[in-house]
């Protein structure tokens, strides 16, 4: 760990015990304790994380941090995982086809499923935006595009990339159906049945239903809520392995941790890779979704050197699911991949393509952007203070630095499977149990996570309220049980 944001993280922290800063009070901004102290900007922030791990702190939109009311401090975040070191096949529980199946009905509330409500989405405007792209590009929208995807598109997504910290060209990106085509291409163009992939856990089952479906393994490492993956831990499983065909993370905002890696330990992550020469797979889909008060976070690609790390992202989690628009940079890859693009898909659907283009080419997306990202903050601290008040006092809950997941740990002998199961079947309630998230289903089975990507309704109060009287009563007997 970097002791510059731990040492001034401590000095914080023994402020607020100091009652230099009371409950409410708002704590100097990133920009004054980065030029009075010497550090910098990323510095700061981090100190603030370790703060918001601790529960001592929370961040409001275009505000800045505060010192948290005594209630919500107690709250811890969920406890780092642990590094597996054996490679493991890959058992997709149906559990994961439910989550995703049942979470898409109108008569379930999707406490589970990772998708952004109807109600934050620019649907009008996107309209408009696809009827306008068809009367101005009748001939692509009726024809066939080229496998690597309209050039218009490619060209927006080049000059985003620089927001990224990276020079990309609009030959280096190919447009996929969705963020899991990409991710399948990606995996098809460096591994053969048989080789492992390293995949930081818990992990997005969608990643273990692809692995599974290659016929590939998994190593599951150690995963800190907010640091993130084990560098350590890594360069161990490098080491004690001979078929690692990539690694494959979620370096910004994480699924379903939360956590983003700091730009140092990026850089390190794309150092150690490369002198195993084992390549990096980072799904960047939840990138833009950043904490509004904070910059856009840089991907590990910007310190690529050889075109070892492929880069992933899409539109899904940030526009529209519908419209499964996703990309990857393939780096030295790239023929492997357009290959494989042609052989599977022959080309992504042309209208969908150019109606995103647009969107970006006038301005509509950040413009949107930076709407989502203050809701989104806005709602993940609504869910997170009822979460809170209606669930054992024992509860832990993640606090992410973006995006809009919770990851919910309670006590270890809790069963979130048997919880998960009554909450669908008796209130028609949908949250996904945590041991989908690991590759055998043997994991995580006190642990689950919540969506925050609708408005916080009395629907969803209702629905928090519910599933935390069910973990009540279900903890209830094993504490008597206990005291026995």
């Amino acid at each position: 760990m970097d002791p510059s944001y731990q040492l001034l993280a401590d000095k914080l922290h023994r402020q607020i015990d100091a009652r230099t800063y009371l409950p409410g009070d708002r704590l100097p901004s990133v920009r004054e304790l980065a030029k009075d102290h010497g550090f910098s900007l990323e510095t700061v922030l981090h100190a603030f994380r370790l703060l918001e791990n601790k529960g001592l702190v929370e961040a409001r939109v275009r505000s800045g941090f505060y010192v948290r009311e005594p209630r919500l401090r107690l709250i811890a975040a969920p406890t780092k995982t642990q590094t597996i070191f054996r490679a493991k096949d890959v058992a997709v529980s149906s559990l994961r086809h439910q989550t995703v199946t049942l979470g898409t009905s109108k008569h379930v509330v999707p406490l589970g499923l990772s998708l952004l409500g109807s109600e934050v989405l620019p649907v009008r405007k996107l309209a408009q935006t696809a009827a306008s792209a068809a009367r101005r590009y009748p001939g692509e929208t009726s024809n066939q595009g080229p496998p690597a995807g309209i050039e218009l598109l490619r060209q927006q997504l080049a000059q985003r990339a620089n927001a990224w910290g990276c020079f990309l060209s609009p030959d280096d990106f190919v447009i996929t159906c969705g963020a899991s085509e990409a991710l399948h291409l990606a995996l098809r163009a460096v591994s053969q049945p048989g080789d492992i992939i390293l995949v930081e856990s818990p992990t997005y089952f969608g990643v273990l239903e692809i692995i599974q479906g290659l016929g590939l393994r998994v190593v599951e490492l150690a995963t800190d809520p907010v640091q993130g993956i084990d560098l350590g831990d890594l360069e161990n499983a490098l080491q004690r392995f001979n078929r690692v065909a990539a690694c494959l993370l979620v370096t910004n905002c994480s699924n379903p941790l939360g956590y983003s890696l700091s730009t140092k330990t990026k850089h390190n992550l794309v150092r150690l890779l490369a002198k195993f020469g084992v390549p990096l797979i980072e799904d960047d889909i939840f990138g833009e979704l950043h904490r509004p008060e904070t910059e856009r976070p840089k991907v590990a690609k910007s310190f690529d050197q050889d075109g070892s790390v492929i880069l992933i992202g899409s539109f899904s989690k940030t526009l529209a699911p519908g419209l499964r628009v996703g990309w990857i940079v393939p780096g030295k890859f790239h023929d492997r991949v357009l290959e494989l693009k042609s052989a599977t898909s022959l080309a992504t659907p042309s209208l969908p393509q150019l109606t995103v283009a647009e969107f970006l080419k006038f301005g509509s997306f950040d413009a949107h952007l930076r709407r989502l990202r203050k809701f989104l903050a806005e709602q993940v601290y609504r869910f997170s203070c009822a979460i809170a008040e209606n669930f054992p006092a024992s509860t832990r809950i993640s606090r992410p630095s973006g995006g809009f997941l919770l990851w919910i740990e309670l006590e270890e002998d809790f069963d979130a499977l048997e919880l998960a199961a009554e909450a669908l079947n008796r209130f028609r309630i949908a949250v996904a149990p945590g041991n989908i998230f690991s590759a055998t289903g043997e994991r995580y089975t006190n642990c689950f996570r919540v969506s925050c990507g609708h408005a916080f309704s009395p629907r969803f109060a209702e629905a928090i309220q519910t599933v935390g009287r069910l973990a009540a009563r279900s903890s209830a007997p094993r504490r008597m049980a206990n005291s026995r």
